[in-house]
């Protein structure tokens, strides 16, 4: 089973399914009632106000369903593997009828695909409910956000940079690919994690991201402050473009060290590394 084979595939995507379900639906519903949570709070805000109040309570829950569902999926992929808990668990998935590579991009997929779908359905239902709630307690509905959620999760945001002095010439779409491949990379970079720990996989991913940012944010302030203002402004361009192949490479070395260490993970590992 050294090639993928689509059949076997199918086959592990149906079983994952399955074994999944009850853990989806959970999922889910956590984040169905954390957008929910900031929905109420919103609707308490707005209770006896004009709809001008209303609308601008609307608008605020809805960027913080927004920021919750951005932290719920990056996170998301420390538990890539959360299905080899147990002995039993390990057994059962190793043993599958099927390639690694198999096995791993039907993880990958519960982790990426999987999450974001989780998550866009919580906050449809998050919504709706809010909705009959307001209609219920006489609040002002408004409008359903449904549309302004998928707006500004895929319409990209309108930025500009003609106020700021000096980045006149700045690139926008070196800043879309910058922050485009970075936001990739958090996810990879947790998925990696997810692989590498056997336990306590988001909190260990998480520290283990923080002392990289302590380590590396004085190095680059040093780097940036050694170089005269006008240099910046020249290769401000470039830095971005490079930058954006920087996390993109790292991106995919995440996933491909994640994989490795799949291939390499036993029913009896290490007490804390899947190694």
């Amino acid at each position: 089973m050294t090639r993928f084979n689509i059949q076997r595939f199918g086959r592990v995507l149906k079983w994952s399914a399955v074994m999944t379900r009850k853990e989806i639906l959970t999922n889910t519903a956590a984040m169905f009632f954390a957008m929910l949570v900031s929905f109420i709070v919103q609707m308490l805000g707005s209770y006896g106000h004009s709809t001008l109040h209303v609308a601008a309570q609307l608008s605020s829950a809805l960027q913080f369903c927004i920021v919750i569902y951005t932290v719920v999926v990056t996170i998301g992929g420390c538990w890539i593997f959360n299905n080899m808990k147990t002995k039993e668990q390990r057994i059962t998935f190793r043993m599958l009828p099927a390639g690694d590579l198999e096995k791993f991009v039907a993880r990958a997929l519960y982790v990426t695909v999987v999450w974001w779908v989780m998550g866009m359905v919580a906050f449809c239902l998050a919504d709706v409910f809010r909705m009959l709630i307001s209609l219920m307690s006489g609040i002002e509905v408004v409008k359903s956000v449904i549309p302004d959620f998928f707006s500004q999760l895929f319409g990209g945001a309108d930025v500009r940079f003609a106020d700021v002095e000096g980045v006149e010439g700045l690139s926008m779409a070196g800043c879309v690919a910058l922050a485009l491949t970075w936001s990739l990379w958090i996810h990879s970079f947790y998925v990696l994690g997810g692989a590498l720990f056997r336990r306590r996989q988001f909190v260990l991913t998480s520290l283990v991201h923080f002392a990289f940012g302590m380590i590396s944010l004085p190095v680059i302030v040093h780097f940036v402050d050694g170089i005269d203002k006008e240099t910046v402004y020249t290769l401000i361009n470039v830095w971005t473009w490079v930058a954006a192949a920087f996390f993109a490479a790292w991106f995919v070395a995440d996933w491909w060290l994640a994989y490795r260490i799949f291939r390499r993970m036993q029913v009896v590992n290490n007490k804390w590394l899947n190694l």
